[in-house]
């Protein structure tokens, strides 16, 4: 009985750690806090399959300059605002506004929605 307590505390645990990427606005925001914080774990995770190889090459080249890495880690994200561009049901535009270190930025991403989730999608073309 106690085993299948902590197994189940840990699946809850678990999961509660994934960010949500049901809706363009969401993953976007995940994304865009990840990229600048050098979180490659959720950057992995809220990217379409294709972009992944992307994101190891970039994990790798940090993983060399540990230095730049850790001060990365340590850059402050706060989204301001997301505003979403339906193109059709499966691709969407998003525009994120945010703070970066206390400096406002402006980005535009494109998602695809891949086994019902919202990704970003980095090299899109259509």
């Amino acid at each position: 009985m106690l085993l299948a307590v902590i197994a189940t505390l840990t699946l809850i645990s678990c999961n509660s750690k994934k960010k949500d990427v049901s809706t363009p606005e969401n993953a976007t925001k995940t994304f865009v806090t990840a990229f600048y914080t050098a979180d490659f774990d959720e950057m992995y995770n809220c990217t379409v399959k294709n972009n992944r190889p992307i994101i190891q090459q970039m994990q790798k080249a940090m993983n060399g300059n540990k230095e730049k890495l850790e001060s990365m880690r340590k850059n402050e994200v706060e989204i301001v605002e997301v505003t979403n561009s339906a193109l059709n049901d499966t691709v969407s535009e998003c525009e994120c506004h945010f703070l970066f270190n206390k400096q406002k930025k402006k980005m535009t991403y494109t998602l695809r929605k891949e086994d019902e989730k919202w990704l970003v999608d980095l090299t899109i073309s259509y």
